[in-house]
């Protein structure tokens, strides 16, 4: 058995954040990305006419699956659009991203340890998928472009985003990953 995986199991077993910390450095300098791919792209405006966005409600779950190569992550993003004041629902815009990564020694990591590589690395990796496909589909629907911030490390979410004319905020937490 690889050092990862006792690494990460020591962690899972209330081994100290130094072991857990090592493991993940080991996963990350093992793992590769292979592959993004966009397998959901939808945005839906909920009347004919066009409103002013006043709050984004942005939900982030994710999963893992293993693969005889290494693992893909899906992060499933469903992002409804509230009216200034949060009135009503403006639109819908719904983005899943797939990241393929493989493992140079093909030994699995556990569950936990695949969960903070989640976490720490690949949706930093995914962002700028989710942050293109919330920009360009709003826009397409007929809404001003919005711009989510900065995701910042150790934050489930970003907690800003923007329209050309204003910053609004309601930026929810990213739900716990099916997965898991």
């Amino acid at each position: 058995m690889s050092d990862t995986v006792e690494a990460g199991r020591g962690a899972k077993s209330g081994g100290q954040a130094g072991d857990r910390d090592d493991a993940l450095k080991a996963l990350v300098a093992q793992a590769d990305l292979t592959d993004i791919r966009v397998t959901k792209w939808h945005a839906e405006l909920l009347s004919d006419t066009p409103a002013e966005v006043g709050e984004l409600d942005l939900k982030v779950a994710s999963a893992f699956r293993l693969s005889d190569e290494g693992f893909d992550t899906r992060f499933s993003v469903d992002a409804p659009l509230v009216s200034r004041g949060g009135g009503e629902r403006v639109a819908s815009v719904q983005v899943v991203i797939v990241a393929s990564f493989t493992l140079a020694n093909q030994e699995k990591p556990d569950k936990e340890l695949l969960s903070a590589f989640m976490d720490q690395v690949a949706f930093f990796v995914v962002m700028p998928f989710i942050r293109e496909g919330l920009h360009s589909l709003s826009m397409r629907i007929g809404l001003e472009p919005i711009t989510i911030g900065l995701l910042h490390q150790g934050k489930a979410t970003p907690t800003t985003a923007w329209t050309s004319t204003r910053q609004f905020h309601g930026v929810s937490a990213r739900d716990e990953p099916a997965g898991r």
